[in-house]
């Protein structure tokens, strides 16, 4: 192992044509600005590392894209710090800074369950690491809130990166989409993928949300911003995974060995737009009363003034809430407060206090006991987990 010394020499192998990436670069940014001793090097992904090439950089440590087994053998033959920072290949021979990604399918499971959906699908790569560990999350949980649920899944071949899908990939699509039962919340692996079914919706002329939920990962405008109906999507934390991944390869070029062979990154937040921004209950009634509290989560909700807006008495509203959803209309109301409320809490510019004023509570004090309560942790505590401690080791990620 080189002993550090000044002047030292880092290459960092980084897409940047999606927002993921440059957000990763981001974070090796932030830690290295107060290294002026370490020169980051900056170079596109290859198909293939070459170690020849790689030696001639004559550099210190390595960040890059563990993508294969050959990769994995080429960088890891290099007698340098490696650090991988990429889940489409599982590695335990190379440290690597990743996502959670069955945290990311439960967040997905979560959000579906919470509007109602009973019918789930995922679309997907078979090839993607990551893309069988969401998989697997998303259907574990599925299974836990529903006992027997099962969730309709299409791999779609090729495609993972800039080039397009191929036409009878399409048509599979297409078919499929068809073919599932609605309404259906469809978690798409990422926001290419979420397009890809927004699209196949749109041939077919299934409306979205209204008979189709589409969740995608990722929340890069470059790619959804060019989606018929605005798509929801899971944010990771990207930046933090830079930072990590920057902090593990400086320790390394120290000679300290990591404790853990991989860490895992919590995703940052899901961000609710048009494409999931519906309930799937058939009670009229019920939807409209949902649809009513998602509008008015900042002001006080009561059953009576609830039943009013809707036109129906109150007794009515609160037996058709229970039939339907099992829980009463104060219930529902702190729910949905909540779930905003944890939203709100990735971002790092609104205080606290101010967040519980923004979902409806009367006072800070009201908002942290409330959310203390249903979530067993106090909103700061929640906070600091959010944004950047890890999952927990790789070993608990096994492919079924």
């Amino acid at each position: 192992m080189r002993r550090r010394s000044p002047g030292q020499q880092v290459a960092a192998f980084l897409a940047l044509d999606s927002e993921h990436w440059r957000a990763v670069l981001r974070g090796l940014a932030r830690f290295f600005r107060d290294r002026p001793g370490v020169t980051v090097l900056k170079f596109s992904p290859v198909e293939g590392y070459d170690e020849a090439e790689l030696r001639r950089l004559r550099v210190d440590g390595v960040v890059a894209k563990v993508g294969s087994r050959r990769d994995e053998r080429v960088l890891g033959g290099l007698g340098l710090p490696v650090v991988n920072i990429s889940g489409q290949f599982r590695t335990l021979a190379i440290p690597t800074i990743n996502s959670d990604d069955l945290g990311v399918g439960r967040m997905a499971l979560r959000h579906f369950h919470s509007r109602g959906y009973r019918s789930f699908a995922y679309c997907g790569s078979s090839t993607h690491w990551g893309s069988r560990l969401r998989l697997r999350a998303f259907r574990d949980a599925a299974r836990l809130q529903e006992p027997g649920a099962s969730v309709a899944t299409l791999f779609l071949p090729g495609g993972e990166h800039a080039s397009p899908y191929a036409e009878r990939s399409r048509a599979a699509l297409l078919r499929w989409v068809r073919r599932l039962r609605k309404p259906v919340g469809i978690f798409a692996f990422t926001d290419r993928v979420a397009i890809e079914v927004e699209q196949a919706c749109q041939r077919c002329g299934l409306r979205v949300p209204d008979q189709v939920a589409i969740l995608g990962v990722g929340n890069d405008l470059t790619q959804i911003d060019f989606a018929h109906v605005a798509l929801s999507s899971i944010q990771l934390n990207a930046e933090q995974i830079g930072w990590l991944a920057a902090e593990r390869l400086e320790q390394m070029m120290r000679g300290v060995v990591p404790a853990e062979p991989t860490t895992l990154v919590n995703p940052l937040k899901l961000v609710t737009r048009r494409s999931t921004d519906r309930y799937a209950v058939a009670d009229e009634v019920v939807a409209a009363a949902l649809d009513h509290i998602r509008e008015h989560l900042g002001d006080p909700v009561y059953a009576e003034t609830l039943a009013r807006a809707i036109g129906v008495s109150r007794r009515v509203l609160e037996y058709r809430m229970r039939r339907v959803l099992g829980s009463t209309v104060n219930g529902e109301v702190l729910r949905l407060k909540l779930e905003q409320a944890q939203e709100l809490l990735a971002d790092l510019t609104l205080p606290i206090g101010e967040i519980g004023y923004r979902t409806g509570f009367g006072s800070p004090k009201d908002f942290s006991r409330a959310f203390s309560r249903r979530l067993g942790i106090a909103p700061s505590v929640y906070r600091q987990r959010l944004l950047g401690e890890a999952a927990g080791p790789a070993a608990d990620q096994q492919v079924y």
